[in-house]
């Protein structure tokens, strides 16, 4: 399922909340009610809970070639031959939890720091040879567990009038994008040997947010909260690992060395869900 799809709802209750008036004028000649008491208003503070979901923008985060020129190992062939190697990595989605705390410092206006923790996404590799336009070989496999931690910072804005209980919001920040390996499988085997070696780094970088609250009351301080984040992140990437392939004509197979250092297509979208609790000093 792709987080896109989820942004159309998402964004209905934007607008629905948008939509919704503020105050309703009473009949003349009726005595003027006093107006609702706003939440929020300056000094609001709310606390978050719940689940995010973590999507990379394009599952495969990095694709690449290598050029080798190569020898037959066993003499047979005179003169080295090209072969390109093809590398992809792919990055699955995962559920995991966060935590967000906003403060309004002014009405309409609120500071947001939000924490998603323990990310757990499984890696693969796909590799292929090619020799002279000719197709060699090719090989898959899981290579690792990486852990993404998230933490942003927010400008959020909030349009509607305080005192109403729907009040969607739009936001732009940066964030902190941060990997940990939880184990490494090796990428190539051969003779009991393990060849191999995979590195995500972190990234500080620019992201944006829209969501909404929905609240039960004025005078209850618990809400529900439903929002969707953009992170642009493109962390480090160190990729190694020994591929084994024999053009044709080649008498002996050949160990070519892929050696990557370049930067990670991350950029996931973040869809939270959470419930949250709201006061004011």
């Amino acid at each position: 399922m792709r987080l896109k799809s989820l942004l159309v709802p998402l964004a209905m209750a934007v607008f629905t909340g948008l939509a919704a008036p503020s105050v309703l004028a009473g009949p003349s000649g009726y005595p003027v009610q006093a107006p609702p008491q706003g939440i929020y208003t300056a000094g609001t503070v709310l606390v978050r809970i719940g689940a995010a979901y973590i999507e990379p923008d394009n599952k495969d985060v990095y694709e690449g070639t290598q050029s080798f020129l190569v020898e037959d190992p066993s003499g047979d062939v005179v003169g080295e031959v090209p072969v390109d190697v093809f590398t992809r990595v792919n990055l699955d989605d995962d559920t995991t939890w966060y935590i967000s705390g906003v403060w309004l410092p002014i009405e309409h206006f609120g500071l947001e720091l939000y924490f998603a923790a323990d990310g757990s996404h499984d890696a693969s590799l796909f590799s292929s040879a090619r020799s002279e336009g000719a197709f060699v070989g090719d090989f898959s496999t899981g290579i690792s567990d990486f852990d993404s931690y998230t933490t942003s910072l927010y400008a959020n804005w909030y349009p509607m009038d305080p005192t109403c209980l729907i009040q969607p919001y739009v936001g732009i920040g940066v964030s902190y994008v941060d990997f940990e390996d939880e184990f490494i499988r090796p990428v190539f085997r051969a003779f009991g040997e393990e060849f191999g070696v995979l590195r995500l780094g972190s990234d500080f970088n620019w992201s944006a947010q829209v969501g909404v609250d929905f609240n039960f009351g004025r005078d209850n301080g618990w809400l529900i909260n439903l929002s969707a984040m953009y992170v642009k992140s493109d962390p480090s990437l160190e990729l190694g690992y020994d591929t084994t392939t024999q053009p044709a004509g080649f008498g002996e197979s050949v160990v070519l060395p892929v050696r990557i250092r370049s930067d990670l297509d991350f950029d996931p979208w973040i869809i939270n869900l959470g419930v949250g609790y709201r006061f004011s000093f």
